[in-house]
């Protein structure tokens, strides 16, 4: 939010948008009242993510992996980054479907891992089997 505002106040608009404003969130360079292209903003997204990657990619071998994953990061990528956020910070599903535009919770529900997680972790404090490799005590 610091940062739109920040964008905002640059670009001579309140730091808030105002009930009824028009104005499209992100402007375009040239023609401010038209709404930057989504392909523009995949595009600038792309572009940080490419960046960031030639720089961990800079500090040497040890960052190749980290690298690769940021550099494959997405719009997608991070409005599913958003959502998992959303829920693991106890956001109802039904908020962030409606945040997100989704017809169905079953479509947004795919980001909804803090309970798979729980889940698994009292299973695995409550269930233990006791297997040892050949040759190990259990």
């Amino acid at each position: 939010m610091a940062e739109l505002m920040a964008y905002r106040k640059v670009n001579g608009l309140s730091t808030l948008p105002v009930s009824g404003e028009e104005r499209p969130l992100v402007l375009r360079i040239i023609g401010k009242e038209k709404p930057l292209a989504r392909s523009a903003v995949h595009e600038i997204v792309k572009g940080v993510m490419r960046a960031t990657a030639d720089r961990l990619r800079a500090r040497g071998s040890d960052w190749e992996a980290a690298a690769a994953q940021i550099e494959a990061a997405s719009t997608h990528w991070l409005r599913h980054t958003a959502g998992t956020h959303m829920t693991d910070a106890g956001l109802d599903v039904k908020a962030v479907r409606d945040n997100f535009g989704h017809a169905t919770i079953s479509t947004t529900s795919i980001y909804v891992h803090s309970e798979d997680n729980a889940r698994h972790d009292a299973t695995q404090a409550a269930h233990k089997i006791g297997w040892a490799p050949p040759g190990k005590a259990s």
